[in-house]
């Protein structure tokens, strides 16, 4: 049996507020439903794109690699809550966090806790994945991104933060390639393995 939710009029101000783009508090975000495509940038809630299945397929084959190799002293995680502020809060596709942070049930974790974003890049994402992100993630000090491009066929691009507080191109790695990141020189991931 489907059970259909019925919006509560504190619901749908919030979606009205979405729609005009309008501010709303850290506590207002957090009352909506867990289980929304949505981001909270500088106090305005952003609807996230679905994503394809092609950036499903490479998430899930890039969340299974980095498992096999990340040391146990970190976790890897899928489409949790990165609170860079508390009215700033992304979901990348894929984070890598200190072990001690992590917990069953929390869905969200700090920059502190994070050694590593990355996001595959979509047809609507572009600009984000390519210019925004990556400077608030280095603004809030997170040490690497990698960004992946599926097309024309699947590149990861990796960057490490840099003394000037912006990341530092530190390669390219396409289908034939194994990935050798400086600073993570256990994440070995080969770009075949994305490749569906």
């Amino acid at each position: 049996m489907t059970s259909v939710l019925e919006p509560t009029r504190k619901w749908e101000a919030l979606l009205e507020a979405i729609q005009e783009a309008q501010v709303v508090s850290p506590e207002e975000y957090e009352s909506l439903p867990e289980s929304r495509l949505l981001e909270l940038v500088d106090g305005v809630v952003r609807v996230m794109t679905p994503a394809t299945r092609r950036h499903q397929e490479i998430v899930d084959a890039l969340k299974s690699a980095c498992r096999r190799l990340c040391p146990p002293n970190y976790v890897v995680v899928r489409e949790q809550e990165l609170r860079i502020k508390n009215d700033h809060r992304r979901v990348p596709d894929i984070m890598i966090i200190k072990a001690e942070a992590d917990n069953d049930d929390r869905y969200w974790f700090s920059p502190a806790d994070t050694l590593l974003v990355v996001e595959v890049v979509s047809p609507h994402t572009e600009t984000v994945d390519r210019l925004h992100k990556p400077a608030e993630y280095a603004a809030a000090g997170i040490e690497h991104y990698w960004r992946v491009e599926p097309r024309p066929s699947v590149a990861i691009h990796t960057h490490q933060l840099g003394p000037q507080g912006s990341y530092a191109f530190t390669g390219k790695f396409v289908e034939g390639d194994v990935v050798a990141a400086a600073g993570l020189p256990w994440a070995k991931v080969s770009v075949a393995d994305l490749v569906g």
